[in-house]
């Protein structure tokens, strides 16, 4: 059994701040609009920018009638028909499409975040060869101590592993920002991110520091609002984004699953509130 991913990296060869792992399971469209499947912050991309999809036996990228178009071997086309390693450029992003064989019976959420370990090892070639590996071996165990995790069925949990996007953050980078739209929920595989809220003079609150096995994103994906306060990555950061469809889905489904990200949504929010009042933080009015 053959499954395609989009790698994709936003900045230069020398300088690039993102490394995403996307399972393309279906047509995928790219562009700054919140109705996107893969979403860029890049100004010079398009609200809807192009289109990835499987046609005639292979994968295509075709523009949507797009301000800047897509390069592909560097020139600017309308569409192209991707092999295993082509690239194409979208504004500051780089997408690459790879195949990985993988056996029918294997975890598609395992398969992936094993793939991504093979990526990673190429981005740290100065870590000694056990380091990697430990780090690597981490990332697996963290899978089943997940608290959503923990109640779901194996077919529950294998829809949900389907549609999961792997990111890797480096140290200070934003992971989403306060005010902005989004329901997807994160889970930290490895490193650490600070969850704060800033009030209309500027002000920091720092709200929460999470590590290994937690997750955030959970207000927004119950409330249905905004992102209530803006998260960045404290250390090289390993996350898995599991999209807010295959998540409400579980949650209508599964009980369990609910009052886990119910009880963690009251808690936090009950947190966020203290600390705000006791530091007196004015949010700025909409």
């Amino acid at each position: 059994m053959k499954r395609y991913y989009l790698i994709f990296e936003v900045g230069s060869a020398e300088s690039t701040t993102q490394k995403t792992i996307y399972p393309l399971l279906e047509a995928t469209t790219i562009g700054r609009d919140t109705n996107n499947a893969i979403r860029l912050s890049d100004s010079t991309a398009s609200r809807n920018h192009a289109r990835v999809r499987f046609w005639q036996g292979s994968w295509i990228v075709e523009d949507l009638k797009s301000a800047n178009g897509i390069i592909f071997n560097g020139e600017r086309v309308e569409n192209a028909s991707l092999k295993t390693g082509d690239s194409f450029k979208i504004g500051e992003t780089t997408f690459s499409l790879v195949e990985r064989e993988i056996a029918e019976s294997k975890d598609p959420f395992q398969t992936t975040v094993e793939f991504l370990s093979d990526t990673m090892k190429g981005m740290e070639s100065q870590a000694h060869d056990n380091e990697r590996e430990q780090r690597f071996a981490r990332l697996r165990e963290v899978i089943s101590e997940i608290p959503f995790f923990a109640p779901l069925q194996d077919s529950e949990r294998e829809q949900l592993a389907e549609a999961a996007t792997m990111h890797v953050f480096n140290r200070g980078e934003f992971i989403i920002r306060e005010g902005e739209s989004g329901r997807s929920i994160y889970v930290i595989l490895d490193g650490r991110v600070k969850v704060f809220t800033v009030d209309g003079g500027g002000n920091e609150l720092e709200l929460a520091i999470l590590g290994v096995g937690q997750f955030f994103g959970e207000m927004s994906l119950v409330s249905g609002k905004p992102r209530s306060s803006s998260v960045a990555a404290l250390d090289s950061s390993v996350l898995v984004e599991l999209n807010s469809a295959s998540m409400i889905k579980v949650i209508k489904e599964n009980e369990a699953v609910k009052k886990v990200l119910l009880d963690y949504f009251k808690a936090r929010k009950q947190d966020t509130l203290e600390k705000q009042a006791k530091v007196k933080l004015t949010k700025p009015s909409n």
